[in-house]
């Protein structure tokens, strides 16, 4: 009997710890102070709370602690040290390390009194901290990057010719901006970078996708396209399918291609541009065609049939077959203004 009521008694305490540790939640601190230049500075008064519920727009807690798992994160100080001499552009110091994570959304940093914008400097200061280590991009001017006219592709294995991307084109001409093409990368793609591993092979769809978004690149027919023993001659305009006329060699490029996005094509109907096709309000002289008075009061599309002002016009309408364009005219041809 008293076996049997030392084993209930034993139950039902283990049911207890169980109930309590199910029930136990683990808060996270509403406000943190961070004074790891307390010789210098006040300590940064950081609202835990309110970042943490805004990283629903995120990746949850990993959207700064971005090595924590299972609910369990460390102390950013347990991997990044203060010391420089034992840290890299991809494992920064502590302060490289809070800079970088702050960086991402409060971009109103200034960079002549970079410090501060975020810190409350000391009135009396100690040890003053001299520079901001190699580790930590705040405040580092980045050497200007030289975009090479051409970047050759060359995959190893591959039995394909190499690709000779026109990189500086694609940039002036085309405005992709690095982040267009260069996804998923940081600081440590370029500085202190280790190669693959030589059988670590990238997918083809992978491989090709900074390129899959303009061009064609699941067709086996067109791998000719960028694969080829000599580079192309570069952006022709009648590459696109739709060779300029005498009206458009001389306008740029952003005269039709308008904003700042990359550029892509456009609808070719003349009447997506242009608007002023109404009798009365275009100028039909400034296509070298000066209308007589038979021609200057029809309506465009009586000759333009479908509004198609890229095609010679029509003249069956309303004449008989025996007159053609440009044959015959409606009017007489003078200079261009």
């Amino acid at each position: 009997m008293k076996k049997s009521l030392a084993l209930l008694v034993l139950l039902i305490g283990i049911s207890v710890c169980f109930s309590q540790t199910a029930e136990t939640k683990v808060e996270a601190p509403d406000k943190i102070e961070i004074g790891l230049l307390e010789n210098i500075f006040e300590p940064v008064h950081f609202d835990h709370k309110l970042h943490a519920d805004m990283t629903k727009m995120g990746e949850g807690c990993n959207t700064c602690h971005h090595h924590g798992s299972e609910g369990v994160f460390e102390p950013c100080a347990d991997c990044h040290t203060s010391d420089e001499e034992n840290a890299s552009i991809s494992m920064p110091t502590i302060n490289g390390a809070y800079h970088r994570n702050c960086l991402n959304c409060h971009q109103d940093w200034k960079g002549d009194e970079v410090c501060k914008t975020c810190h409350v400097q000391k009135k009396f200061r100690f040890n003053i901290r001299k520079k901001l280590d190699a580790t930590d991009i705040l405040a580092h001017d980045h050497k200007e990057i030289v975009v090479p006219e051409i970047f050759h592709f060359v995959s190893p294995g591959s039995k394909q010719d190499p690709v000779a991307f026109r990189h500086k084109e694609h940039v002036d001409l085309y405005r992709f901006k690095c982040e267009h093409c260069h996804r998923q990368t940081d600081c440590s793609t370029c500085h202190n970078y280790t190669p693959a591993m030589a059988d670590e092979v990238k997918t083809l769809p992978v491989h090709h996708n900074p390129c899959s978004s303009c061009h064609e690149t699941k067709a086996e027919d067109t791998c000719g396209d960028c694969h080829r023993s000599t580079p192309s001659e570069g952006f022709a305009h009648i590459n696109t399918g739709w060779e300029l006329n005498r009206f458009h060699t001389t306008l740029s490029c952003n005269q039709c291609h308008l904003g700042s996005d990359p550029v892509s094509a456009l609808d070719p109907d003349c009447a997506s541009c242009h608007t002023n096709f109404e009798v009365g309000e275009f100028d039909h002289g400034i296509t070298g065609i000066q209308l007589n008075e038979d021609h200057e009061e029809i309506d465009c599309y009586e000759c333009h049939v479908d509004d198609r002002y890229d095609v010679a016009p029509s003249c069956v309408e309303c004449h008989d077959e025996d007159l053609s364009y440009p044959t015959d005219i409606p009017g007489i041809k003078i200079n261009r203004k």
